[in-house]
C-alpha cells in the first residue's frame, strides 16, 4: 500500500478518534501507577501497552456508533476516578479489600463514611478536578474536527516517546504486568465470587469434623469471647497511655483478674478479613481451602457446646446466603443453625445500650460459648459513645504539633475509648460469680494522628510502615478469669498468666478456645494455643 492510499484512508480519522484511543490508554493505565513499588513506571508501562490493545479494540468496535463511544469513556472515566479516589484517601487502589469493605457496609456506615471521608477539602477538591477534567475530555471527543496523516505521524510519536520514557533503565521483558483498571475490578470481583464459593465448602466440611475428646459438660467453663472494633492500644491505660481511658478494666488487672497480653498481632487491617481468621481456622499466610472452611462456632457446637452470637455491626437478614455482610459465611440458613443456638437480629446506637438489650440472652451455663462482635472504636468515634461520655476534650490532648481540629479528634477517639471500657466491664459483670473466661480482642487497631504521621484512620495500601503496624497491627488482647475460674481451673490459669509477654497472632483464636473447652479434633494443632505447652508462634505475615 503506498503513502496516497495511506493518505486516502486516513485523512477522515477525527481527531478526536486519535485522542480517544489515547485517553482511555491512559485512564486505564494510569492507576497500575499508584502502586507502592520501586518498580512503579514498569508496572504503567505493562498496563499501557496491555491498555492500549483495549482501547483500539474500542475504538474499533464503536467507530460507527459515537454516543456508544462517548458512554464507553464515561465509565472508563467513572473507574479512573474512583481509582484515584480510594488511592488518595485511602492509599489503596480498588483492590479486593475495598470491594469488600463495600459489600460489607451498612447504611449507618454509608452515612459516617460520607461525613468522615467526603466532606473534606480534599476529598472535594480531588472530585472536583475530576469533573473539570471530564466536562474538558468530554467536549473534546465530542468534536468532529479531522486529522491528516502528517499530524497522525506526530501522535504516533509522542506516544513512542511515552512508551521509551517509561521503559528506559528498567529490566526488559519478561517484566510486571500491572493490573489496569479493568483487571483490577475484575481481580476484586473474582476474589469476591471466589469467597462464594467457599460456602458449598463449608458445608461439606461439616460432615469431615470428627470430635475426638469431648469435655466434661459439668466441668467446662463458661467462655467469652468479645471482639472489639478499631481499637488502638496505645490509647489505652492498660498499655501506659497517659489519659485513664481504660481505668475499669485497670482495676481488673490489679485484682489478678484481668491478664494483659503485650505482643498481640492481626494480620489484617479489615474487619471482615479478620472474622474470618476468628471464625474459621484460616492461618495468615496459609491458603489451605480446608482450614478456611472450618467454622469454629460449628466445632462448638459438635463438642456438645451451646453457642450465641451477638454482633452489633452485622446481622443476619432474611436474604440468608444473598446478603454479603461482614460474616457472610455465617448466613445461610443451615450453615446458621448448625453454628449457633442464639443470634440476635437488631443492633444499637450505643454497645451499652446494645448489651443492656441482649443481656438477658447470654447463656450462661456451663458447657457455653458467648461470641460478642461490638461497635468499639469504629469510626466516627464521635457516634461511638452517649454525650455524657465526653469526658476527654481537645484541651486535654497535649499535642503542640496538631491544630484544635486534629485534637479533637483525638479527644473523641479516647472518649470512645473511655466508653468501650465501661461496656467490657458491664459484660465481665455479667459472668462475675460464674466459673467463666472472658477473652477479649480488637479485629485491628487505627491510626489517631499518631507519632509524627497526622494520619487518621486506616490505609488500605500494601505500604506498611513502623508507624502502621504499631498503631493498626499490634492490637490489645487480654482474657479475664472469674475468682471460680481460677480456684476450678488452677492449670489454665496459671498457663494464661505465663503467656501474657509471648508473641501471639489473632489466627490463633479459635485454637486458644478449643484449649479452654478442652475439645480435640481432627483438624485441632494444639501448637497453635498459646496455653499449650507445645505451642510455637508462627510467623505472622501482614497482608
Amino acid at each position: 500500500m503506498n503513502e496516497t492510499m495511506v493518505v486516502s484512508s486516513l485523512k477522515w480519522i477525527h481527531k478526536s478518534d486519535i485522542l480517544f484511543v489515547l485517553l482511555c490508554t491512559l485512564l486505564l493505565s494510569i492507576p497500575a501507577s499508584y502502586e507502592p513499588h520501586h518498580f512503579a513506571k514498569v508496572l504503567f508501562f505493562g498496563a499501557f501497552i496491555q491498555s492500549l490493545s483495549y482501547s483500539l479494540l474500542l475504538f474499533l468496535l464503536t467507530y460507527k456508533w459515537r454516543i456508544v463511544r462517548l458512554l464507553a469513556f464515561s465509565l472508563l472515566y467513572t473507574l479512573f476516578s474512583i481509582e484515584t479516589f480510594t488511592y488518595f484517601v485511602f492509599d489503596s487502589r480498588f483492590n479486593p479489600a475495598i470491594l469488600t469493605l463495600i459489600l460489607q457496609t451498612s447504611s449507618q456506615e454509608i452515612s459516617e463514611f460520607i461525613n468522615i471521608y467526603l466532606c473534606t477539602f480534599k476529598s472535594v477538591f480531588i472530585i472536583l478536578l475530576l469533573l473539570i477534567f471530564y466536562i474538558l475530555f468530554f467536549r473534546l471527543l465530542y468534536s468532529k474536527q479531522t486529522i491528516r496523516y502528517k499530524s497522525i505521524k506526530t501522535y504516533i510519536f509522542v506516544i513512542g516517546l511515552i512508551l521509551i520514557g517509561f521503559s528506559i533503565d528498567y529490566y526488559p521483558l519478561p517484566f510486571p504486568i500491572g493490573n489496569n483498571t479493568v483487571n483490577e475490578l475484575l481481580v476484586s470481583l473474582r476474589f469476591v465470587r471466589d469467597n462464594r464459593q467457599d460456602l458449598d465448602t463449608i458445608e461439606d466440611m461439616f460432615d469431615k469434623i470428627q470430635i475426638t475428646q469431648f469435655p466434661n459438660a459439668s466441668q467446662s467453663p463458661t467462655i467469652v469471647l468479645i471482639i472489639g472494633e478499631s481499637f488502638n492500644k496505645y490509647h489505652s491505660s492498660l498499655y501506659g497511655y497517659y489519659l485513664p481511658t481504660s481505668q475499669q478494666l485497670k482495676k481488673e488487672q490489679q485484682s489478678g483478674r484481668l491478664i494483659v497480653f503485650n505482643q498481640a498481632m492481626t494480620p489484617t487491617n479489615g474487619t471482615a478479613f479478620a472474622m474470618r481468621y476468628l471464625f474459621t481456622l484460616q492461618s495468615c499466610g496459609k491458603n489451605d481451602k480446608q482450614l478456611r472452611c472450618i467454622l469454629m462456632p460449628f466445632v462448638f457446637r459438635k463438642a456438645g457446646y451451646e453457642v450465641a452470637y451477638f454482633d452489633n455491626q452485622y446481622t443476619r437478614s432474611s436474604s440468608g446466603e444473598l446478603d454479603y455482610s461482614c460474616v457472610f459465611f455465617l448466613n445461610p440458613q443451615h450453615i446458621n443453625n448448625s453454628c449457633f443456638t442464639y443470634r440476635n437480629d437488631e443492633t444499637m446506637p450505643y454497645d451499652g445500650d446494645f448489651i443492656n438489650k441482649y443481656k438477658h440472652h447470654f447463656i450462661k451455663n456451663n458447657h457455653s460459648l458467648n461470641i460478642i462482635h461490638l461497635m468499639g472504636q469504629h469510626f466516627d468515634a464521635s457516634q461511638r459513645y452517649p454525650k455524657n461520655y465526653s469526658i476527654f476534650t481537645a484541651e486535654d490532648i497535649h499535642r503542640k504539633d496538631l491544630d484544635e481540629s486534629q485534637r479533637l479528634k483525638i479527644a473523641e477517639y479516647d472518649n470512645a475509648t473511655f466508653y468501650n471500657d465501661k461496656v467490657v466491664s458491664d459484660i465481665i459483670n455479667q459472668f462475675r460469680d460464674l466459673d467463666a473466661v472472658i477473652i477479649y480482642l480488637s479485629d485491628h487497631g487505627e491510626q489517631i494522628y499518631d507519632d509524627d504521621h497526622h494520619y487518621f484512620g486506616r490505609s488500605f495500601g500494601s505500604n506498611k510502615d513502623s508507624t502502621t503496624l504499631k498503631n493498626v497491627y499490634q492490637v490489645p488482647f487480654m482474657i479475664w478469669c472469674s475468682q471460680r475460674y481460677q480456684t476450678t481451673h488452677p492449670d489454665h490459669y496459671r498457663s494464661i498468666c505465663n503467656a501474657s509477654n509471648s508473641s501471639l497472632c489473632i489466627d490463633d483464636v479459635p485454637y486458644l478456645l478449643f484449649s479452654l473447652a478442652g475439645i480435640d479434633f481432627n483438624y485441632n494443632d494444639k501448637q497453635r494455643s498459646i496455653i499449650d505447652a507445645s505451642y510455637h508462634h508462627h510467623q505472622t505475615i501482614v497482608e
